[in-house]
């Protein structure tokens, strides 16, 4: 038993010596290059890489952690080109504040008036292309029928008046029912069409034809009259009827109906064509 202990011994301690020497040789053999080191490059490579060097799908690794990737930034689209609005019929060199009428025209009906645009019974007696239009377009086309009525009725004068001597007195003012601005309104409209924004209270120490009248400004007077025909399109139905029409130049049979020169005039514009 004692020869074989010592037998085991004595074996285990040439193992040993054995396996130092191969790791000292090992070693040297390393640094002094005799065996190639393995590379990024190398068929065999493992896929471990060096701190700070490309791991070949575009990575970079930082000695333990990969970093996420930068993300590409994602191209801000360049916005839709706006609606060109078509010139109005009003509008000229010499009077450029009725472009600016226009462009009012057209939002307005856009926005607040919005229940124009699926148009009229009678639209295309007007706009022959109404129905293929898009919405801004549409609106275009309404806009040219609030000047061409504007053209009848004050001569597209925003300080215009007309005493209607059939109407009696005008509840709100006390005086005499007077027609004004472009498109020929009262102040007793505020009564019954509540959006009408004329205020007799800062008008009424006002010359007649003060352009700072609230009733003569013409955006206020273009949104009261658009206004007042939306309400007509919804209960009437029609642009040109026969009763209950505001403009008796839309008034069909009226004595003072301009209904063709307005339809003209509507037509004119190349998106009706």
């Amino acid at each position: 038993m004692i020869a074989t202990k010592n037998h085991n011994a004595i074996r285990n301690n040439t193992f040993a010596a054995m396996l130092i020497s191969l790791v000292v040789l090992f070693t040297g053999c390393s640094k002094s290059s005799q065996f190639p080191s393995t590379t990024l490059d190398d068929n065999n490579s493992t896929g471990a890489v060096d701190p700070g060097t490309d791991d070949g799908n575009g990575n970079t690794d930082t000695g333990g952690t990969t970093p996420e990737p930068t993300p590409t930034p994602t191209p801000t689209p360049e916005p839709e080109p706006g609606y060109k609005m078509q010139a109005l019929a009003w509008e000229s060199s010499k009077y450029p504040e009725r472009t600016k009428w226009s462009e009012y025209l057209q939002e307005t009906i856009l926005n607040e008036w919005s229940s124009l645009l699926p148009g009229a019974d009678d639209i295309t007696s007007f706009c022959p292309r109404y129905n293929s239009l898009d919405n801004n377009q549409r609106a275009n086309a309404w806009a040219q029928l609030f000047v061409a009525i504007a053209k009848y009725e004050s001569a597209y004068s925003p300080v215009s008046r007309m005493h209607e001597t059939t109407m009696g007195s005008d509840p709100v003012t006390g005086k005499p029912v007077y027609s004004e601005g472009l498109l020929q309104l009262s102040y007793q409209d505020v009564q019954w069409a509540r959006y009408c924004k004329f205020d007799w209270q800062k008008d009424k120490n006002l010359s007649a034809t003060d352009p700072k009248k609230t009733i003569l400004d013409p955006y206020i007077n273009l949104h009261c009259g658009v206004g007042i025909m939306a309400g007509q399109i919804k209960s009437k139905g029609r642009i040109v009827v026969s009763s209950g029409v505001y403009w008796a130049v839309i008034k069909s049979g009226g004595k003072y109906q301009q209904i063709n020169n307005i339809a003209s005039i509507v037509k004119s514009l190349p998106l009706c064509k």
